[in-house]
């Protein structure tokens, strides 16, 4: 019940369309094997379009965010512009979780640049590219919202530009411009036991974005109402229904002799 509350798919054969739903890419979740036999179902159902919910989801492994834009990327993609710690060493490190792990990952993947910080070469660089086997190269629609933070925008970055995606609801709560993120070790202050997560790297995920502090806007807003509210009614999966009826539509006149 835990990993289907996690990630569900539902496929409705009828009108060819599909319902990925992914709350977490957090590991634990078994992302890798549910995307495989998703995507895999998904060829074989001849789908023809595909709604990816990431509305609730806050975050997790970019190693997951990473593999589900593969699914759906049209050509190869960059997760970041840069990602750097500011420090390699801390005063406190009593106090942090895994410290001496996490400075062994700083010392081996990181070197310093010009700018005096300690740069994530690897993923500066690297573009991943998209999946062969089972891509998806259909209509998608991504759900998005005020929930949807850290890798989650990292995956909508991926694809928001595409001609065959759509982005669809509120501003994701994470940043467009970046976060910060990577390694999060635990913290216990030492007189009154608070613990909280320190995120070690600042990840710039798209340096042509402005620095407004504001979330990734989607293509086609959709906000709620007191009539949808009082109806208790999914007014973005609605509006996401609608699309595709009228994608359908236009499909059809295109056909007509």
């Amino acid at each position: 019940m835990n990993l289907q509350n996690m990630r569900s798919l539902r496929i409705d054969a009828n009108n060819k369309t599909a319902f990925l739903d992914v709350n977490s890419f957090g590991r634990g979740y078994q992302l890798k094997k549910f995307f495989k036999q998703s995507f895999r179902s998904i060829r074989k159902h001849h789908i023809d379009y595909l709604v990816v919910d990431v509305r609730g989801n806050g975050g997790g492994s970019v190693t997951n965010s990473t593999l589900l834009s593969k699914y759906l990327a049209d050509q190869k993609f960059k997760v970041c512009d840069s990602l750097y710690a500011i420090n390699r060493k801390s005063h406190y490190k009593s106090y942090i979780e895994k410290y001496f792990l996490n400075h062994l990952f700083m010392i081996a993947f990181t070197r310093k640049k010009k700018d005096g910080h300690f740069h994530f070469g690897y993923f500066e660089r690297h573009r991943f590219r998209p999946k062969q086997k089972n891509h998806f190269n259909g209509k998608s629609y991504i759900l998005i919202g005020g929930n949807s933070f850290s890798a989650t925008t990292l995956f909508t970055n991926s694809v928001i530009k595409q001609a065959n995606v759509t982005v669809v609801g509120e501003e994701t709560g994470g940043g467009s411009y970046g976060n910060t993120a990577w390694l999060i070790p635990d913290v216990k202050l030492p007189e009154t036991k608070l613990q909280f997560r320190l995120p070690l790297f600042r990840l710039v995920m798209d340096k042509d974005q402005p620095k407004t502090g504001r979330g990734i806007f989607p293509e086609v807003q959709v906000l709620p109402t007191s009539d949808a509210i009082r109806r208790n009614a999914d007014y973005k999966m609605d509006k996401v229904r609608q699309l595709i009826s009228q994608d359908k539509s236009e499909r059809l006149k295109t056909k007509s002799p």
